[in-house]
């Protein structure tokens, strides 16, 4: 039986791109084809808990506004991104109660955290971060030949603002995290709100670039955008993506919001054109839903948050202890190489995280929906108590 357009959209979960497009966009399906293939599995049979992808993909009023945009014949993916009825940067700006100056888009927030990178890093002005975080600024100095400085995170995985403070001294920029990457701890807010200005005055040529990729998962009380600094402080960066609780990694489309002037300052090393049109749709239709749905970034985070604390909680009811997530992730001591424990898992059809030295024995573990969360945690119980077995 041949199925119209329409029905096929309907059975895919979206546009004229079918199962092309559905691969790409809605959650993790391709990496999912690639690592079922690898177990010999079938794709419902494994779970991908490696990226921090959000499980629920960018919901369906972003998937018709993809559908739209291609259009009946495709016609749309063939011209250049340019804005159509709204400019991307107005609406963001809109959003955040800031000028469209104050907004600088980027292909994911990573294109953001190179372009910083670049300008305000040398072999003489070092980046500066926890050890480890997210590691975009590092990987990128590094390669341009720049100074790193790496600063080992406290006792209870946070970093460590005193020693960060002076491993600021001469330094160019704080890539700051927050919540980190791959720990999901958060620096307590208020001491954030201490430390940014005080850095600021001891280092007159400091920028700041503050990571608020997880923002939208922390439950802690008392955390809140540093946006507003931002845009009145010329040294500080936001930057933000729609990767995450967005679901909208394969689409890579992020922003910086500062300063104007420092935008003008990062625009000089900034490519643009970077983002498809199909993504520029996406990121317009979700934001519209923001407004008509206030809710439904705040749900996101409900769903996350009942199955993090659920993951955790099994966890430490068995004696392993993790960090205090708050992100949509979790980063938990296995008490095994993580390596081991990331070959053993996957043999089991489960993808976790990749060792992030120098704590060898840590996983990041990431959130998927309740139920993948409920099936895997049957598979680290068969990998650990094999473990726990071998070693007795």
């Amino acid at each position: 039986m041949s199925l119209s357009r329409r029905d096929f959209v309907r059975t895919l979960g979206v546009g004229a791109a079918g199962a092309y497009a559905a691969t790409f966009v809605s959650a993790r399906r391709q990496e999912a084809i690639a690592f079922a293939a690898q177990t010999g599995r079938s794709v419902d049979q494994v779970i991908n808990l490696s990226n921090n992808e959000n499980p629920m993909g960018p919901g369906q009023s972003v998937l018709d506004a993809i559908e739209r945009a291609l259009g009946p014949t495709g016609a749309f993916a063939g011209r250049y991104p340019f804005p159509l009825d709204k400019p991307l940067h107005e609406v963001i700006a809109k959003k955040w109660n800031v000028k469209p100056e104050n907004v600088m888009l980027g292909a994911g927030s990573t294109q953001i955290l190179v372009n910083a990178t670049h300008m305000y890093t040398s072999k003489d002005k070092a980046v500066v971060g926890s050890l480890p975080t997210y590691e975009e600024c590092f990987g990128y100095a590094a390669l341009i030949g720049s100074r790193t400085k790496a600063v080992p995170l406290t006792s209870d995985f946070r970093m460590d603002l005193d020693k960060t403070m002076y491993a600021l001294k001469g330094s160019g920029m704080l890539f700051y995290c927050n919540p980190n990457n791959p720990v999901a701890s958060l620096v307590n807010p208020s001491d954030s709100k201490e430390f940014i200005p005080r850095a600021l005055k001891a280092n007159k040529d400091l920028r700041i670039l503050v990571d608020e990729a997880y923002i939208d998962y922390v439950t802690t009380p008392g955390h809140e955008t540093m946006i507003p600094m931002a845009v009145q402080e010329p040294r500080i960066i936001v930057a933000r993506t729609f990767s995450k609780a967005y679901g909208m990694a394969g689409l890579r489309v992020g922003y910086a919001i500062a300063h104007e002037n420092t935008i003008k300052e990062l625009d000089k090393f900034h490519m643009g054109n970077t983002i498809s049109g199909l993504s520029y749709s996406a990121v317009l239709a979700a934001l519209e839903r923001d407004v008509a749905d206030p809710s439904y970034i705040p749900n996101e985070s409900k769903r996350n948050g009942e199955a993090r604390a659920f993951t955790l909680k099994w966890f430490a009811d068995r004696g392993y202890k993790a960090t205090d997530a708050q992100a949509n992730f979790t980063f938990v001591d296995v008490a095994m190489p993580v390596d081991y424990f990331q070959d053993a898992c996957a043999k089991e059809g489960v993808k976790v995280g990749r060792p992030f030295p120098p704590l060898w024995t840590h996983c990041r573990i990431s959130i998927g929906t309740m139920e993948e969360m409920r099936r895997a945690v049957q598979v680290f119980d068969k990998v650990l108590s094999a473990a726990k077995a071998q070693a007795a």
